[in-house]
């Protein structure tokens, strides 16, 4: 059952969509439930992390050490995996080691760099909350056949392929303006 913002969005397109350039109802729909599907997701991840103090960024870079190497690993590397900003890195990390999650340690390739590193603390929460987390995973997608799973896989994958491929076709200084009317 479609709820508010789905309808809402819904009408809208169906009302005004028309008006402009190169509008396909099909296309924007995809992106809007794209959009809107992440939105719901990452909200219910949100909230169950949040009780752990974690964000779904901090979790990720706990499992990326915890299955790293055992000297841990720099923050750029960290950085390039999450895909944000050394900033927002260096913030993560901060707020973990407060936590006592993760502790940073020198190099022994190059003193100048620090990495960071899983501690036993860090360790005894993902013991705790990785089986919860998959428990979850698995209770939220439990009407999708295995089929429709392997399905919705590879369109994502299908679909990442093509945004990355064609994302600099979209670059606002060569393309028409956004919102154009037709005439």
């Amino acid at each position: 059952m479609p709820d508010r913002r789905e309808t809402y969005y819904h009408e809208r397109l169906t009302e005004f969509g028309r008006q402009y350039a190169n509008f396909h109802p099909l296309l924007v729909e995809i992106a809007l439930n794209f959009l809107y599907t992440y939105d719901v997701f990452h909200q219910i991840v949100t909230r169950y992390m949040s009780r752990y103090g974690l964000s779904k960024s901090s979790f990720n870079i706990l499992m990326l050490l915890r299955h790293g190497p055992n000297e841990g690993m720099q923050l750029h590397e960290l950085g390039e995996l999450l895909l944000v900003s050394k900033a927002n890195i260096t913030g993560i990390i901060d707020h973990l080691e407060q936590m006592g999650y993760v502790k940073r340690v020198v190099d022994v390739r190059d003193r100048r760099a620090r990495r960071a590193r899983i501690t036993k603390k860090g360790e005894s929460l993902l013991e705790e909350l990785v089986p919860k987390h998959f428990l979850n995973l698995k209770i939220l997608l439990q009407d999708l056949t295995t089929g429709e799973k392997e399905m919705l896989l590879t369109l994502l994958k299908k679909m990442r392929a093509s945004l990355t491929a064609h994302s600099g076709a979209c670059d606002p200084a060569s393309a028409p303006a956004y919102g154009a009317v037709r005439q």
